[in-house]
Protein backbone atom coordinates (compact mmCIF):
# COMPACT_ATOMS: atom_id res chain seq x y z
CA UNK A 1 0.00 0.00 0.00
CA UNK A 2 1.69 3.41 -1.07
CA UNK A 3 1.23 6.25 0.89
CA UNK A 4 0.19 9.69 -0.65
CA UNK A 5 2.58 12.31 0.81
CA UNK A 6 1.22 16.29 0.78
CA UNK A 7 2.66 18.29 -2.10
CA UNK A 8 4.45 21.23 -1.51
CA UNK A 9 3.77 24.85 -3.67
CA UNK A 10 6.60 25.48 -5.60
CA UNK A 11 8.60 28.13 -4.23
CA UNK A 12 8.40 30.61 -5.95
CA UNK A 13 4.61 30.97 -5.64
CA UNK A 14 5.34 32.12 -1.86
CA UNK A 15 7.60 34.19 -3.46
CA UNK A 16 5.07 35.81 -5.86
CA UNK A 17 2.65 36.13 -3.00
CA UNK A 18 4.80 38.04 -0.88
CA UNK A 19 5.81 40.29 -3.50
CA UNK A 20 2.47 41.14 -4.31
CA UNK A 21 1.72 41.73 -0.90
CA UNK A 22 4.51 44.17 -0.36
CA UNK A 23 3.44 45.95 -4.03
CA UNK A 24 -0.14 46.07 -2.90
CA UNK A 25 1.65 48.25 0.53
CA UNK A 26 3.41 50.40 -1.57
CA UNK A 27 0.64 51.63 -3.77
CA UNK A 28 -1.67 52.04 -0.89
CA UNK A 29 1.12 54.78 0.04
CA UNK A 30 1.86 56.18 -3.23
CA UNK A 31 -1.93 56.91 -4.06
CA UNK A 32 -3.53 59.78 -2.63
CA UNK A 33 -5.62 59.21 -0.37
CA UNK A 34 -9.74 59.95 -1.55
CA UNK A 35 -10.52 63.15 0.67
CA UNK A 36 -7.14 64.70 -0.87
CA UNK A 37 -7.37 64.05 -4.19
CA UNK A 38 -10.57 65.49 -3.96
CA UNK A 39 -9.59 68.68 -3.13
CA UNK A 40 -9.18 71.37 -5.79
CA UNK A 41 -5.90 72.53 -6.73
CA UNK A 42 -5.23 75.74 -3.84
CA UNK A 43 -3.20 78.57 -4.76
CA UNK A 44 -3.07 81.14 -1.79
CA UNK A 45 -2.60 85.20 -2.11
CA UNK A 46 -2.33 88.18 -0.14
CA UNK A 47 -3.17 91.74 -0.10
CA UNK A 48 -1.74 92.74 -3.93
CA UNK A 49 -0.96 89.68 -5.09
CA UNK A 50 -2.69 87.89 -7.97
CA UNK A 51 -3.44 83.68 -7.51
CA UNK A 52 -3.03 82.33 -11.05
CA UNK A 53 -6.39 79.92 -11.30
CA UNK A 54 -6.79 77.43 -14.55
CA UNK A 55 -10.19 80.01 -15.64
CA UNK A 56 -8.88 83.53 -15.09
CA UNK A 57 -6.54 84.91 -12.69
CA UNK A 58 -7.54 86.77 -9.40
CA UNK A 59 -5.44 89.79 -7.99
CA UNK A 60 -6.88 90.33 -4.07
CA UNK A 61 -6.90 94.08 -3.50
CA UNK A 62 -8.05 94.57 -0.20
CA UNK A 63 -9.39 93.14 2.91
CA UNK A 64 -11.22 95.79 5.73
CA UNK A 65 -13.69 95.16 8.43
CA UNK A 66 -15.95 96.84 10.66
CA UNK A 67 -19.32 95.92 12.87
CA UNK A 68 -21.70 97.54 10.08
CA UNK A 69 -21.38 97.62 6.34
CA UNK A 70 -23.26 99.94 3.95
CA UNK A 71 -24.22 98.25 0.54
CA UNK A 72 -24.57 100.62 -2.51
CA UNK A 73 -27.65 100.96 -2.94
CA UNK A 74 -28.86 98.69 0.05
CA UNK A 75 -29.46 99.30 3.73
CA UNK A 76 -26.64 99.56 6.16
CA UNK A 77 -26.15 96.07 7.74
CA UNK A 78 -25.12 95.82 11.63
CA UNK A 79 -24.14 92.68 13.40
CA UNK A 80 -23.43 92.11 17.00
CA UNK A 81 -19.74 90.53 15.86
CA UNK A 82 -17.56 91.89 12.18
CA UNK A 83 -17.99 92.18 8.56
CA UNK A 84 -15.21 90.86 6.58
CA UNK A 85 -14.94 92.62 2.99
CA UNK A 86 -12.89 90.74 0.78
CA UNK A 87 -12.42 93.17 -2.64
CA UNK A 88 -10.47 91.49 -5.33
CA UNK A 89 -10.58 91.59 -9.29
CA UNK A 90 -11.10 88.49 -11.54
CA UNK A 91 -9.71 88.76 -14.96
CA UNK A 92 -11.31 85.32 -16.83
CA UNK A 93 -8.70 83.60 -19.23
CA UNK A 94 -9.83 81.82 -23.15
CA UNK A 95 -13.47 82.14 -22.21
CA UNK A 96 -16.04 83.96 -20.21
CA UNK A 97 -16.24 82.90 -16.44
CA UNK A 98 -17.88 83.45 -13.27
CA UNK A 99 -16.42 82.95 -9.38
CA UNK A 100 -19.55 81.32 -7.37
CA UNK A 101 -17.30 79.86 -4.51
CA UNK A 102 -16.76 81.49 -1.37
CA UNK A 103 -15.71 80.40 2.16
CA UNK A 104 -14.32 81.26 5.78
CA UNK A 105 -11.71 78.77 6.66
CA UNK A 106 -11.38 80.19 10.17
CA UNK A 107 -9.04 79.71 12.95
CA UNK A 108 -10.78 76.84 14.51
CA UNK A 109 -10.75 74.92 11.17
CA UNK A 110 -14.49 75.63 10.40
CA UNK A 111 -15.18 75.79 6.78
CA UNK A 112 -18.12 78.16 6.60
CA UNK A 113 -20.08 78.47 2.68
CA UNK A 114 -20.66 81.90 1.62
CA UNK A 115 -23.62 82.32 -0.59
CA UNK A 116 -25.54 84.65 -2.86
CA UNK A 117 -24.61 87.90 -4.26
CA UNK A 118 -26.53 89.89 -1.82
CA UNK A 119 -27.13 89.98 2.33
CA UNK A 120 -25.11 89.51 5.28
CA UNK A 121 -22.49 86.74 3.76
CA UNK A 122 -22.31 87.12 -0.22
CA UNK A 123 -20.23 86.86 -3.24
CA UNK A 124 -20.64 88.87 -6.50
CA UNK A 125 -18.28 88.20 -9.24
CA UNK A 126 -19.23 87.77 -12.55
CA UNK A 127 -16.94 87.68 -15.44
CA UNK A 128 -18.84 88.58 -18.48
CA UNK A 129 -15.81 89.78 -20.79
CA UNK A 130 -12.23 87.23 -21.43
CA UNK A 131 -8.85 88.97 -20.61
CA UNK A 132 -11.10 92.25 -19.06
CA UNK A 133 -11.09 92.69 -15.09
CA UNK A 134 -14.36 92.55 -12.79
CA UNK A 135 -14.12 94.12 -9.70
CA UNK A 136 -15.58 91.36 -7.02
CA UNK A 137 -16.25 91.37 -3.41
CA UNK A 138 -17.12 88.79 -1.03
CA UNK A 139 -18.37 89.88 2.79
CA UNK A 140 -18.71 87.62 5.09
CA UNK A 141 -20.53 87.65 9.00
CA UNK A 142 -18.50 86.31 11.97
CA UNK A 143 -17.49 85.98 15.49
CA UNK A 144 -14.11 88.34 15.99
CA UNK A 145 -12.52 85.65 17.77
CA UNK A 146 -12.28 83.33 15.04
CA UNK A 147 -10.76 85.66 12.36
CA UNK A 148 -6.95 86.32 13.33
CA UNK A 149 -5.27 83.61 11.65
CA UNK A 150 -8.18 83.03 9.05
CA UNK A 151 -8.62 82.36 5.20
CA UNK A 152 -11.36 83.15 2.43
CA UNK A 153 -11.59 80.66 -0.54
CA UNK A 154 -12.93 81.44 -3.59
CA UNK A 155 -13.36 79.45 -6.80
CA UNK A 156 -15.27 79.23 -10.13
CA UNK A 157 -18.13 76.44 -8.99
CA UNK A 158 -20.46 76.74 -6.06
CA UNK A 159 -21.83 73.56 -6.72
CA UNK A 160 -18.77 71.60 -6.59
CA UNK A 161 -15.21 73.88 -5.77
CA UNK A 162 -13.33 70.32 -7.40
CA UNK A 163 -14.12 72.00 -10.63
CA UNK A 164 -11.42 74.41 -10.53
CA UNK A 165 -8.39 75.66 -8.41
CA UNK A 166 -9.02 77.69 -5.77
CA UNK A 167 -7.94 80.59 -4.18
CA UNK A 168 -6.76 80.85 -0.73
CA UNK A 169 -6.78 84.90 0.31
CA UNK A 170 -4.96 85.89 4.00
CA UNK A 171 -6.97 87.52 5.13
CA UNK A 172 -3.74 88.58 7.47
CA UNK A 173 -5.64 89.93 10.63
CA UNK A 174 -5.00 90.35 13.78
CA UNK A 175 -6.31 90.70 17.33
CA UNK A 176 -5.71 94.35 17.00
CA UNK A 177 -7.16 94.50 13.66
CA UNK A 178 -10.14 92.99 14.79
CA UNK A 179 -10.48 95.00 17.73
CA UNK A 180 -9.78 98.30 15.45
CA UNK A 181 -12.53 96.83 13.21
CA UNK A 182 -15.25 96.83 15.84
CA UNK A 183 -14.99 100.14 17.29
CA UNK A 184 -15.56 101.87 13.75
CA UNK A 185 -18.66 103.93 14.42
CA UNK A 186 -19.38 104.53 10.44
CA UNK A 187 -20.21 101.69 8.61
CA UNK A 188 -18.10 99.90 5.82
CA UNK A 189 -19.15 101.43 2.05
CA UNK A 190 -18.80 98.67 0.17
CA UNK A 191 -17.71 98.92 -3.39
CA UNK A 192 -19.86 97.86 -5.85
CA UNK A 193 -18.97 94.99 -8.29
CA UNK A 194 -18.86 94.82 -12.26
CA UNK A 195 -16.44 95.58 -15.46
CA UNK A 196 -14.02 97.99 -14.00
CA UNK A 197 -13.40 100.82 -16.35
CA UNK A 198 -10.46 102.00 -18.94
CA UNK A 199 -9.23 104.53 -16.02
CA UNK A 200 -9.73 101.63 -13.50
CA UNK A 201 -8.28 98.75 -15.46
CA UNK A 202 -4.38 98.10 -16.18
Amino acid sequence: MSRLGLRRPPATAGVLVVLALVMGQWLHQQLPERAMSSRPFEVEAGVGETAELRSGDLEVLSVDGASSVAPRGGSVLVSPGVFVAVEFTFTPRGESSDLTYAALRDNGGRVLPIYGTSGRSSISCTGRLVDRPTRCLAVVEADPATLPGALVALAPNGGDERWDSMALVDLDVDEADVTAWQARTEPLELPEPGIMTGTEAP
